[in-house]
């Protein structure tokens, strides 16, 4: 514990993230003599208020937020200290913002758990709404991660996330997702020998229950550098309690990198960042890092929900395994999910669309090419001619309109389609053509009369089209997938 009460007061619990991670504040306009009074850091002195919210004396300002403006006060009834968050004046005139506010307080209010914050008390005099909490000195893990000279050792990291993992799940068996987990929300509280105790969860002013639509991509709520990829998500897609994990996992990262995954300033940033900027694995910042504890990390802050862990106890019993020296179950990303992510975060879904465009231009050319030739050696042979318009008119009705449905498909690709059947469609009409012109290559007749007999030109023109299509068709069904992820996602 610091020795100036300067600096045990900002320190305390009450004190909220005032840098560009903040939640943005609306300017203040015009307000009633009640509400103006608390814009004055000397709150206190102003003598309608005489000093007291709620039966509560305020002595000092201890933070301001996006929500509240909290100050340290004296219970007068129990004699004790408490702080005190008011909501902001902007706030108080906002009847949706002033009903968050006053969730904020039900939701912490209902959890009884040593990790999370408690409610004392709630209330509205005239037009100040507030609520009350133990005054708690200690260090927010943003402030106290600023002040060390390293990260923190693998097995101190694992222990102070184990305490917030077992914290969040308490709240998510209560139905309620936080969604703004991050350094300046975590306190860690300390003894009165300046000994750290535990970590706290604070500010509940974004939550939200897990059956609620609140928790939908409707709008974007979070800190920029916390939320996890599917709150930074344009929509209607809800939110689960998966989305917390990430934000875990971010947190856990920067303990032990001192960095944080991705580094956007701002929301516009997060969008784009969080859905096509790659991670680095935490050994990159710190090559001293165990495989486990990179891919317990790793697992949190996978894309794909589906990918991280079941749960917030699931992150804590792996923790718990990782202290003990047993295996863990998380597990570096496999090949197959790396080609996944290529795909839907990469570059690689527009690499295969071209390359479809390439295949049915070159495969068309190619078999054209071929027949002319073939016309073109033995342009003598009467047999041949009566082929021709066999041969026009399987290239008119037949290999061009197929031909463009493929770029057509190709192009989809490249534009990020969400039209997964059609490309379904398109990928498995691909294997079956690839199969039937692989047919000319093992048996004595052909689709068209013009290559019976010759062998060699059969075999240059089926054995580049056989091969083409069947690559052509494994590229649609990964385009496929990835347009019905796009597609689920946006659900």
């Amino acid at each position: 514990m610091e020795n100036s009460n300067e600096r045990t007061q900002e320190n305390s619990i009450t004190r909220e993230a005032s840098d560009s991670d903040s939640k943005a504040t609306l300017s203040v306009g015009q307000s009633s003599s009640l509400l103006g009074a608390i814009e004055s850091p000397q709150i206190w002195s102003a003598n309608h208020l005489r000093g007291e919210v709620g039966g509560y004396e305020l002595v000092r300002e201890l933070g301001r937020g996006g929500f509240g403006i909290e100050y340290l006060a004296r219970d007068q009834k129990l004699k004790r200290d408490v702080a005190i968050k008011i909501a902001r004046p902007e706030i108080a005139r906002d009847p949706v913002a002033i009903r968050r506010f006053q969730d904020e307080a039900r939701a912490a209010a209902g959890l009884d758990h040593p990790g999370i914050i408690s409610i004392y008390d709630s209330g509205v005099q005239e037009d100040l709404h507030y609520y009350v909490m133990p005054y708690l000195v200690g260090k927010h893990l943003g402030d106290w991660l600023a002040d060390q000279s390293s990260p923190m050792p693998e097995k101190e990291a694992a222990k102070w996330m184990i305490q917030m993992a077992n914290a969040v799940q308490y709240g998510h068996d209560a139905g309620i997702i936080h969604r703004d987990l991050k350094p300046q929300n975590i306190l860690m509280q300390q003894s009165s020998d300046g000994e750290m105790q535990r970590p706290v969860v604070l500010d509940f002013g974004l939550c939200a229950s897990t059956d609620s639509t609140v928790a939908t991509t409707t709008r974007i709520a979070g800190t920029p550098r916390y939320i996890a990829p599917e709150q930074a998500m344009f929509g209607n897609r809800q939110i689960t309690p998966k989305s917390d994990l990430y934000s875990l996992g971010v947190m856990l990262y920067q303990m032990l990198t001192g960095t944080t995954p991705l580094t956007p300033d701002n929301f516009a940033e997060a969008v784009l960042m969080l859905h096509h900027s790659p991670i680095d694995a935490p050994k990159k910042h710190r090559p001293d890092l165990s495989d486990a504890m990179q891919a317990i990390c790793l697992k949190c802050l996978r894309r794909d929900p589906d990918l991280r862990y079941e749960s917030a106890g699931a992150l804590e019993a792996d923790l718990q395994r990782f202290l003990s020296d047993r295996p863990v179950e998380a597990r570096a990303p496999s090949i197959a999910e790396r080609f996944g992510y290529e795909l839907y975060h990469g570059s690689l879904e527009k690499i295969f669309g071209w390359a479809i465009i390439g295949i049915n231009l070159f495969t068309w050319a190619w078999a054209a090419i071929g027949g002319l030739l073939v016309w073109q050696r033995y342009s003598d042979v009467p047999e041949l001619v009566e082929t021709l318009p066999e041969f026009l008119f399987f290239v008119g009705v037949v290999v061009i309109p197929f031909h463009l449905l493929g770029a057509h498909a190709g192009s989809l690709m490249i534009r990020g389609s969400k039209h997964f059947l059609w490309l379904v469609f398109m990928s498995i009409v691909s294997l079956v053509w690839s199969g039937i012109q692989a047919t000319n290559l093992f048996s004595n007749g052909t689709t068209l009369r013009i290559y019976e007999g010759r062998v060699v030109a059969t075999t240059l023109v089926f054995l580049v089209i056989a091969p083409a299509f069947f690559a052509q068709s494994c590229m649609l069904a990964a385009g496929a997938w990835t347009a019905w992820r796009r597609n689920r996602a946006s659900v």
